[in-house]
């Protein structure tokens, strides 16, 4: 809950934003500021003297009143400034590792009243945020986006090998060799790339107008994966007795030694404790036909409603014709994407026949 509420934060500090504006107008000034993001009776019972104002928030105003001595203080949606050189008095007896006066005063401010406080320090040329009694510098937008860049590398490799996992998994399905294990060595990568597509995420976030480049590469990368979930779940559910128990939610609160562990993966994916990994599964091949094969979703639903796999590969077109709904042309279309299905599959390397 604090992460989120830090990264809630650190949005509305993102370059772009009009907050950041006023903040680095005040860095390029060279002065420093102290400022209250938020007000509450408890900001009321640490504050003293300065000048209620009551005015609209503008970057440019921001910059102006850090010209006088002591805190500004906005109102909690950050619209507007509700009071100016503020001097904050926090009991002294908060615990505080900051030696600056305006550090250690926005240390305990932040902690005595539960809002965030931001310094602006002219010296260090550096923006802090303190909040839930820790300090949190902003990195520049050159940094972030450097890191950002990094994390995008990172996690195009990450769908690299997903998608390499996926073809493999691919060449099992349609041989019918499926295992419990096979399955949850995909949640596993799966899961592991939606944590870094997060990660990625979030620094886009951060990043604000500076991350459009970052945010377009990675929405490219995204939908290697989109949807993933949803599509396993519909084509294995069904092996379990209680088919609504399948569910790869509690992957998301694993830790990384959890996440290494196929069997405690497989277990929460819903097949039970003690589960068997050399299980074989069946799957209703709605994901191969709809995303390898290339058919429409309501085509897919009536094949896998009237064959198994295993026998739509073996279907005459004939027998797909019997099927309301599909005439010759589509029958050979459904002919066509098996073929293709199965070219796909073992057409790489790593897949078992």
């Amino acid at each position: 809950m604090k992460w989120e509420r830090l990264r809630q934060y650190q949005r509305h500090l993102a370059p772009g934003t009009p907050l950041r504006a006023g903040l680095d107008r005040i860095l390029h000034g060279r002065t420093g500021a102290l400022i209250v993001l938020g007000n509450n009776t408890r900001v009321q019972q640490v504050s003293t003297g300065g000048f209620q104002l009551g005015v609209e928030f503008t970057p440019q105003a921001l910059r102006e009143l850090a010209k006088m001595d002591g805190a500004i203080i906005l109102s909690n949606d950050l619209s507007q400034i509700v009071a100016a050189g503020v001097h904050l008095v926090p009991a002294g007896e908060l615990p505080t590792a900051e030696t600056g006066t305006r550090h250690r005063s926005a240390d305990r401010t932040a902690q005595a009243a539960g809002v965030p406080v931001v310094t602006v320090s002219a010296s260090m040329s550096t923006i802090s945020l303190f909040l839930d009694g820790h300090r949190h510098v902003l990195e520049s937008s050159s940094q972030m986006i450097s890191r950002a860049n990094q994390t995008l590398a990172t996690l195009s490799r990450f769908v690299a090998r997903l998608d390499d996992v996926l073809h493999q998994f691919n060449a099992l399905e349609v041989g019918a060799q499926v295992t419990l294990r096979d399955l949850a060595q995909v949640a596993q990568r799966l899961e592991m790339t939606k944590r870094l597509s997060g990660e990625t995420q979030f620094l886009i976030d951060i990043l604000g107008i500076e991350g459009r480049l970052v945010s377009l590469q990675h929405a490219e990368l995204v939908t290697e994966f989109t949807g993933l979930p949803a599509q396993l779940a519909e084509d294995y559910a069904h092996n379990l007795d209680e088919p609504e128990q399948f569910t790869f939610e509690p992957l998301a609160n694993f830790s990384t030694e959890e996440l290494l562990s196929t069997q405690l993966v497989a277990e929460h994916l819903g097949f039970g404790s003690n589960a068997y990994l050399e299980t074989q599964l069946t799957t209703r091949g709605s994901r191969l036909l709809g995303s390898v094969g290339r058919l429409p979703a309501g085509i897919v639903t009536k094949l896998v409603n009237q064959f198994s796999l295993q026998e739509l590969f073996g279907a005459s077109v004939a027998e797909l014709l019997q099927i309301d709904g599909i005439g010759s042309a589509r029958a050979r279309q459904i002919r066509d994407a098996l073929a293709r299905i199965t070219e796909t599959a073992f057409s790489r390397p790593g897949a078992r026949s």
